[in-house]
């Protein structure tokens, strides 16, 4: 059998063992149990869990954790009379046998329930076992529950921490911006060009006249301004198009879906068998065995 996680306490809810001391026992356990004077206190928790571990420590030990022989009750009443009383007992044995650790206990493979020597005294019954793994899984899905509401409570904290980003400028106002810029990424400097031309004494003058050639020099040729260069084209970044808002069939689609995704994880994790999870599930086994097949299909198909 898998190993099953380790899971945190979480409100216990009785299960078979949690009764391990019935009216009917109480009545036959032996006469001679020594009841505790009404002045005296009730031990707590930890001092019976301290007393048992000092009187029956192959059950009761430090780090012992196996199923509990039925009626133990009695039986710890006949071997230490007098040293315990019978609330404080009932109390610390409820609380053992619903504790997570003693759970994992009775549906480990194999389990034996075992007597106040540390002797085997019986095979846990099926139905306790199968009590024990549908309380399993209920805390389990809890704690799976909590966790993810905490991981979407960080990402949204994420998102609102984010600072908001500036609008971008409209389409028209950045090809300007870059129309602007490109005569200086090509290394053109049409203002100098310009400047040149308008300082006085140039040859473009038009109240001036040509200076005269020598005798023996080619006659110089008249200034002609360089080609305008025209700008480079800005490269238009494509706008992304808003994201179209789901319609609520296709919301209640992506919900179910996601669903049926939670539900298949949840079975193939689920130590339990096919009917008894389709029990904690309220499906029938037909029912459980549709939405698994349509989650493996959806799951391949991403």
């Amino acid at each position: 059998m898998p190993d099953i996680p380790k899971i945190p306490e979480i409100a216990p809810v009785p299960t078979p063992d949690a009764t391990l001391d019935t009216p009917t026992e109480a009545a036959t356990a032996a006469p001679a149990a020594a009841v505790a004077p009404a002045s005296r206190p009730e031990p707590s928790v930890a001092d019976t869990a301290r007393l048992l571990a000092e009187h029956f420590p192959a059950l009761f030990g430090a780090g012992v954790i196996k199923p509990i022989k039925l009626r133990i009750q009695a039986d710890i009443h006949q071997r230490a009379p007098g040293v315990f009383t019978k609330k404080a007992l009932s109390i610390f044995l409820h609380r053992h046998t619903t504790g997570t650790a003693y759970l994992r206990a009775l549906v480990a493979e194999g389990a034996t329930r075992i007597d106040l020597d540390g002797q085997p005294a019986g095979e846990v019954a099926a139905e306790h076992r199968d009590a024990a793994g549908v309380e399993l899984e209920r805390r389990r899905a809890i704690v799976e529950a909590k966790k993810q509401a905490g991981r979407e409570a960080a990402r949204a904290s994420r998102h609102d921490a984010r600072p908001l980003r500036p609008p971008r400028p409209p389409l028209l106002a950045q090809q300007a911006q870059l129309s602007q810029s490109a005569p200086q990424a090509t290394g053109e400097r049409p203002a100098t060009r310009g400047a040149r031309s308008a300082q006085p004494g140039a040859s473009d003058r038009p109240d001036r006249a040509p200076r005269p050639s020598q005798p023996g020099q080619a006659p110089r040729r008249p200034h002609k301004p360089p080609p305008e260069r025209k700008p480079a084209r800005a490269h238009q970044e494509p706008v992304n198009a808003p994201a179209l808002p789901l319609t609520p069939e296709q919301a209640a689609e992506a919900e179910a879906r996601h669903q049926r995704a939670m539900l298949l994880r949840s079975f193939e994790q689920s130590p339990l068998s096919k009917a008894n999870f389709g029990a904690l599930k309220g499906l029938s086994e037909a029912a459980l065995d549709a939405l698994l097949t349509q989650a493996r299909q959806e799951r391949g198909s991403r």
